[in-house]
């Protein structure tokens, strides 16, 4: 094997944290947010920390984002990186990530866990369950759950039909695929992805589903912001 290369695949963390967060309607990027007292994403980026196998974690912010000392923690965990490379798009962000990896010495067959900044309820354990579940697969996985709602297709504002829940999951993160593979996947399938096992799929593989938790919300609208401080809350009782 090259000297370059790994003996076995390393694990690097990506949380693409460039996005405006408009949805949220809290002024700021939700990701900055104030939650129990941190910003949503410092609660992110602990649960990532506990996770002592990560070689990296790289946290992508917007080239002009202000608060990227926010995102960079106190500076305690020598694995901790901001990249002022954020794109417009989620997979623009993913993207420039894994190529700032790729500098930073990351080869293509290490594995890279990329999480969302703002599902901030994430736990260690779930985590290094994913990592226990895809680190043997040829193609990696994600976290996710079986869809427990009626789902309804919507049209003009009312339903259209509804929709069998049979063999539906609902996605989460971390998803976790192998740098050069995710890399290839991406550029494929273009800037409109909406997530990396998405871009996988589009190129012919399967990934695997690991069971996560409902608890792995993604603070996204107005009033997932309290619901999220309840779950911190209880977590801290």
């Amino acid at each position: 094997m090259p000297p370059h290369l790994p003996s076995s695949p390393r694990l690097h963390a990506l949380v693409p944290c460039a996005g405006a967060g408009t949805r949220a309607g809290a002024g700021v990027a939700k990701q900055y947010v104030e939650l129990a007292g941190r910003p949503l994403v410092a609660h992110t980026l602990a649960a990532l920390i506990e996770v002592r196998r990560l070689d990296t974690i790289l946290v992508v912010v917007a080239p002009d984002d202000d608060a990227a000392a926010i995102a960079s923690g106190d500076g305690r965990d020598p694995r901790l990186h901001v990249a002022r490379c954020g794109g417009s798009t989620r997979a623009a962000s993913v993207r420039a990530g894994l190529a700032e990896l790729a500098r930073r010495g990351a080869a293509t067959i290490d594995w890279v866990l990329v999480h969302d900044a703002a599902r901030c309820l994430v736990r260690a354990s779930w985590i290094d369950a994913l990592i226990d579940a895809c680190r043997d697969d040829p193609v990696g996985g994600l976290l996710a759950i079986p869809a427990a709602d009626t789902l309804k297709r919507e049209a003009h504002g009312r339903v259209e039909a509804t929709l069998s829940r049979e063999r539906v999951w609902q996605a989460q993160t971390p998803q976790m695929f192998r740098l050069g593979t995710l890399v290839e996947a991406l550029d494929r399938a273009g800037a409109d992805v909406t997530d990396e096992a998405s871009a996988i799929e589009a190129a012919g593989a399967a990934p695997k589903l690991v069971p996560g938790s409902p608890e792995n919300l993604k603070v996204t609208h107005p009033g997932d912001f309290a619901l999220a401080a309840a779950l911190l809350g209880a977590r801290r009782a």
